[in-house]
């Protein structure tokens, strides 16, 4: 599940917080996305800032986070910003694994409408183990 700036799910963070005049940092990006704050994004991407920007603790888009808070609107507005729909994160999960919520209907109707996948449908499969074998004179030693 996308978490708060501060790591803890469905709890708002103030960290970072800035006016207007500031510059808004990165960890603002995922909270306003998942908050629904199309000014701050705005201001973000205006002051240079990109929507593909991962979260340095799981990997997650401001996409992954406006679609797990439900905010149909943000998510629209980053895919047409060029978010990319089917980013994975540090877990293999797209943004629409987290639009399961309720409050996330409409946004995962959108996200589906864009051709976005759940993760394991975009996860490289698992890669089996090599079995390693010793040599022939190796495998017959006590």
């Amino acid at each position: 599940m996308a978490a708060g700036c501060d790591g803890e799910i469905n709890k708002p963070s103030t960290a970072g917080a800035s006016s207007a005049s500031e510059p808004v940092e990165a960890t603002n990006l995922f909270h306003a996305a998942e908050l629904g704050d199309l000014k701050v994004l705005q201001q973000f991407i205006g002051q240079g800032g990109s929507v593909t920007n991962r979260h340095a603790d799981n990997g997650q888009t401001a996409l992954h986070y406006a679609a797990w808070g439900g905010n149909t609107n943000t998510v629209a507005w980053l895919i047409g910003q060029k978010a990319d729909v089917n980013a994975l994160d540090n877990e293999g999960k797209s943004p629409l694994d987290f639009a399961w919520m309720p409050r996330a209907e409409t946004a995962r109707e959108l996200l589906h409408s864009t051709g976005a996948k759940a993760g394991s449908e975009l996860s490289p499969p698992a890669k089996p183990e090599a079995k390693v074998e010793l040599p022939k004179e190796e495998a017959a030693k006590p």
